[in-house]
């Protein structure tokens, strides 16, 4: 594999991301999120952050980082967490090359219990 279609498929790499933190961790996380993401060759990030905050909001938290990263692929969704169906449903749908979780501690049970169905499935 020459060096040229090597990097066409990091370029192509895309990693799904459920991140269910508190609103003040927003901005560290989104930060986290890319800087893992940019370390392991994705370049097409779906975050999935569950939340009872309207989208605006959340994308407001995590402005900065965002603006800091433009230069990845960035698709961001805002779930309630009672949207558990139709997160696994997003999951599938995009079908990623990898799927990583950004949990506080508040949330480590909600967050098993989501990834406890979606890998039983």
């Amino acid at each position: 594999m020459d060096v040229e279609s090597k990097s066409v498929d990091l370029r192509n790499k895309s990693l799904f991301v459920l991140v269910q933190v508190r609103e003040d961790t927003l901005t560290e996380i989104f930060r986290k999120i890319m800087k893992d993401a940019r370390t392991l060759g994705f370049r097409k990030i779906f975050i999935n952050v569950v939340s009872q905050l309207p989208h605006w909001q959340v994308l407001a938290n995590a402005r900065e980082a965002i603006l800091d990263n433009i230069d990845l692929g960035l698709v961001v969704y805002t779930w309630r967490p009672d949207e558990t169906k139709k997160i696994l449903e997003k999951v599938t749908e995009l079908g990623a090359d990898g799927i990583m979780t950004y949990c506080d501690e508040e949330s480590k049970f909600a967050m098993s219990k989501l990834m406890g169905i979606y890998l039983a499935r």
